[in-house]
């Protein structure tokens, strides 16, 4: 394991995937959107964007089993770090967890 000692200063790309649950209408699965452009005003986020999974050729690298997912990139770790408990976002999450029932994140230092 290669440890790197300026973690803290670079930027972080925060990629989620969700997966909502089966029985959802198609006007909840387009209302889920909300959710992110609820996070948008977070004073942490450099840029946000979102989407549903694409439809691309089936390819034994490709998983689009997912419904929607985020990214989000960071200026540096303690902006993530913040944004994780920052009051919006802990709202936004209590409001909309009941939609999915499956989330991965994965966290990157952009280099």
């Amino acid at each position: 394991m290669v440890e790197n000692n300026n973690a803290a200063k670079g930027q972080i790309q925060h990629f989620v995937m969700f997966w909502l649950k089966p029985q959802l209408t198609k006007a909840e699965i387009a209302n889920f959107a909300n959710f992110f452009e609820s996070l948008k005003p977070i004073k942490y986020i450099k840029t946000l964007s979102y989407g549903l999974a694409a439809n691309t050729p089936v390819r034994p690298v490709t998983d689009n089993s997912f419904s929607y997912s985020l990214t989000i990139t960071f200026n540096n770790l303690e902006d993530h770090n913040a944004y994780q408990v920052d009051k919006m976002h802990l709202d936004a999450v209590e409001k909309f967890s009941n939609n999915w029932y499956r989330v991965v994140v994965h966290d990157t230092l952009i280099s």
